[in-house]
């Protein structure tokens, strides 16, 4: 497992300084995948002597997130261990990614720490930048109580990343809760945030090389 980000702590300490209200959220990258449709590792794409796996982290570290973890797992798993462990970041397991980012983001909850809201972003939307995270995360604290979810909106449609408080997420855990992220997001109670982004790429997923070859000239952190 990698060690925790130099990026995040700062980031921290500098948001204490403006005297802003404390909160912590937690940043989980999902990168259990198969990518069976690629064929390798979407994580591990390089473009600009760059990773997806670094260029997701930087967005999110940078963007505000104070802890961040990658969820991995399934065949890619060492691999990526290793990646998250090359950047700085912590990675932890996901025994049995079977069902899906929903079993993904199961194990990011009931990791051990102190938080207070989590942001979620799969690895392959390689295209998210610091200011969508840090939107969503300033959406947040402004507007915290008012509502339970905070989700990028691109052209009226819905993208990645999402920011969810820690007592709607944990209803994932619940026995008889949410089957997935979707239907816990489409619930009658969610209050939801729609923050607005003009990055196209955050509708954009990579599932197989001509996807990569067409998005991956316009990244651009």
């Amino acid at each position: 497992m990698g060690g925790c980000s130099n990026l995040s702590r700062g980031l921290l300490r500098r948001r204490g300084d403006r005297g802003v209200a404390p909160v912590r959220v937690r940043g989980v990258i999902i990168a259990a995948g198969e990518s069976s449709r690629f064929g390798s590792p979407k994580a591990l794409l390089e473009y600009q002597d760059r990773t997806v796996l670094e260029r997701v982290s930087f967005a999110l570290s940078s963007g505000g997130c104070d802890e961040l973890l990658v969820v991995c797992g399934g065949t890619h798993q060492e691999l990526i261990e290793t990646e998250s462990k090359r950047i700085g970041v912590l990675s932890i397991v996901n025994e049995d990614p079977t069902d899906g980012p929903i079993s993904s983001i199961r194990v990011a909850l009931r990791f051990p720490g102190e938080w207070d809201a989590i942001l979620i972003h799969p690895v392959d939307v390689a295209g998210v930048r610091a200011g969508d995270v840090s939107d969503l995360i300033e959406s947040y604290r402004r507007d915290g109580d008012a509502f339970d979810a905070w989700v990028v909106s691109h052209q009226l449609k819905r993208g990645h990343p999402l920011l969810l408080r820690r007592d709607k997420a944990r209803r994932l855990l619940e026995k008889a809760g949410p089957p997935h992220l979707r239907a816990l997001i489409s619930s009658d109670d969610m209050r939801i945030q729609h923050v607005v982004s003009e990055n196209a790429l955050l509708l954009e997923d990579i599932d197989d090389p001509g996807d990569w070859e067409r998005i991956s000239p316009l990244l651009d952190n």
